[in-house]
């Protein structure tokens, strides 16, 4: 959760110099977190956000998209919870922000207020496609820290939001997908390079860095462990061919004796009986390189025929 604090309190701090950026953004804080209620042929707009500096982030493009001044009040919820809520409660300017945005709403009887919705959305070269994931993952967006895990996630209560935002990530070949759990539609991202495009693509800085650098370290551990259980296999096979090559030379000695055998087995079986558990190699260089490793092998590999032939025999 702190992770997600500290990247969404960074963009919140990045207000779009370009109009049209800034009404891409805050369509986003409007189709997700807005309603409409309608009263006596008066329309008020109002979007409901739980954190401060996502309300001043809101509060600043309706100002400079619109010219727009809105009111902010506190409430709390029925759970005691705090929200910010943001009224536009004149009828001729709401009608500006939903003519100008392409928005309109449908219709709940539940306390008569209404879902926003936008007419047609196309994905255009006009549409600012990263402002508008920026905006949305401001106002619905979690993602880990990734000192734990890969997980990024921008929740909706719609499925045709759901998939409009799914085709946006795909837009950016960012390999996302769609659930439905706990009555939210969620589209995530579970690959670390992922979020991490995801977290370029809109615009944080400091949080990416910490991101790259705890990604690093991760794979430099992970390098690291798959080295040490190569390693480790490595030597389990050693020492379990050293024992089945020492079981041979002993059942050699106890049935006919070394000196029945090839002096270079002998040598051989004697330098395995002198270094028990050494490698190849290390075989090899106590013979001062005068046979190779697949010569030593070789000839391991006959003592141990040898001594097969002796228990059938």
């Amino acid at each position: 959760m702190f992770f997600t604090y500290r990247v969404k309190n960074e963009l919140a701090r990045m207000v779009p110099k370009n109009v049209y950026e800034q009404k891409d953004e805050l369509l986003a804080f409007i189709k997700l977190r807005g309603s409409i209620t309608k009263k006596d042929q008066k329309i008020e707009l109002t979007i409901i956000l739980e954190n401060p500096a996502l309300t001043r982030t809101a509060y600043n493009l309706i100002k400079k998209v619109f010219k727009i001044y809105p009111v902010v009040k506190t409430e709390h919820s029925s759970n005691k919870k705090k929200h910010y809520v943001i009224k536009i409660p004149f009828l001729t300017e709401n009608e500006k922000i939903l003519k100008e945005m392409d928005l309109s709403w449908e219709c709940h009887s539940a306390n008569n207020k209404q879902s926003v919705r936008r007419k047609k959305l196309n994905i255009n070269n006009l549409f600012s496609k990263n402002l508008y994931l920026r905006g949305a993952f401001l106002v619905n967006g979690f993602v880990n820290d990734p000192e734990k895990m890969y997980h990024l996630e921008i929740s909706v209560n719609d499925e045709m939001e759901a998939n409009f935002i799914h085709h946006l990530f795909d837009y950016y070949d960012l390999n996302s997908r769609v659930s439905f759990w706990k009555k939210k539609w969620v589209v995530y991202l579970k690959k670390g390079d992922s979020i991490f495009e995801f977290l370029r693509l809109i615009g944080v800085q400091n949080a990416l860095l910490y991101f790259q650098e705890v990604r690093a370290r991760k794979d430099v551990v992970n390098i690291v462990n798959r080295l040490v259980n190569c390693e480790t296999a490595n030597l389990d096979k050693t020492v379990l061919s050293a024992a089945k090559q020492l079981h041979s030379i002993d059942i050699i000695e106890k049935e006919i004796g070394l000196q029945s055998i090839s002096s270079k087995l002998a040598r051989i079986a004697k330098i395995r009986k002198k270094l028990p558990y050494a490698s190849l190699q290390e075989l090899v260089e106590e013979t001062d390189y005068k046979i190779t490793k697949s010569g030593i092998y070789h000839r391991l590999k006959k003592i141990s025929q040898i001594a097969d032939d002796l228990l059938e025999g």
